[in-house]
């Protein structure tokens, strides 16, 4: 289990060998939302985030070893864990939660299960990577109503977690996004009629093995938002196998890290053109 203490520890043992590490943000229940920034913010910047959905959570101490080999030219801006709220749930259960009406309701949400291993979505049960102004509603999968997954919110950004993604990414203006997520061992990349730097796709593609899918459907999603916005380079990169259950996949957080190794020297490549 890689939890938020030891996520904490990670966080200062960066600060302690030089990078910068803030908050974004709160989350709906009032937790910080940390970044950590290392390179230069003079010239062309890198936006990597993980842990938008809970229980893909092995994202984040993949993003954290990532930045700690990280000695490029680019500013590289990683938010490690966007879903605070949604991962201590995820790993802690209901135990997580401080108000007992709160409780009462994710516990309906969850069909009167306690087990939110399985849990995507916030403290509000709002799926944060539907959830963004990006044919917002459109998806096929999308629900209207708070559930563990799939649900698009009262409308697009309505969650303080995706607010503080949104301003930090309209502050910093990263030439290139990377959207890690889990699992599936391949890149998405496009949206609607919009594909930004194939090329640079394809060599992020070729480094990890993982094959590349076009996703012009897909809606709600930051990279998707990213694109729209930016018409920049957005990947989402789903890492581990399809038949590990996520819990397990930190038992493979070293052959994860070996693929993903140099993928940012190489976003910083494709960002200095």
């Amino acid at each position: 289990m890689y939890d938020i203490k030891a996520f904490q520890e990670d966080l200062k043992e960066l600060y302690a060998n030089g990078a910068q590490v803030f908050d974004i943000g709160y989350t709906y229940l009032g937790r910080p939302i940390p970044c950590v920034f290392k390179g230069s913010e003079e010239g062309k910047q890198i936006l990597i985030h993980a842990s938008i959905h809970a229980r893909e959570w092995v994202t984040t101490p993949l993003v954290i070893e990532m930045m700690k080999a990280y000695n490029g030219k680019c500013g590289v801006w990683c938010v490690p864990m966007v879903n605070v709220d949604g991962v201590m749930l995820c790993q802690e259960g209901l135990s997580s939660i401080p108000d007992e009406g709160l409780k009462t309701f994710l516990l309906d949400v969850n069909n009167g299960s306690e087990d939110f291993s399985l849990w995507k979505a916030n403290a509000r049960a709002v799926d944060l990577n539907v959830n963004c102004n990006a044919l917002w509603g459109k998806g096929a999968q999308n629900v209207t109503y708070p559930a563990p997954a799939n649900y698009i919110g009262m409308f697009p950004f309505s969650e303080p977690e995706n607010t503080a993604l949104r301003a930090l990414t309209e502050r910093v203006q990263p030439v290139v996004t990377l959207s890690y997520h889990a699992r599936g061992n391949v890149i998405y990349k496009a949206f609607s009629c919009l594909d930004p730097s194939p090329e640079g796709a394809k060599l992020i593609s070729d480094l990890t093995g993982y094959p590349l899918l076009d996703t012009y459907e897909s809606t709600g999603g930051y990279k998707d938002w990213y694109i729209a916005t930016f018409q920049q380079l957005g990947l989402t990169i789903e890492v581990g196998d399809d038949d590990i259950p996520y819990d397990k996949l930190i038992d493979t957080l070293p052959a994860i890290c070996e693929r993903n190794k140099d993928v940012l020297n190489a976003a910083c490549e494709i960002a200095q053109g």
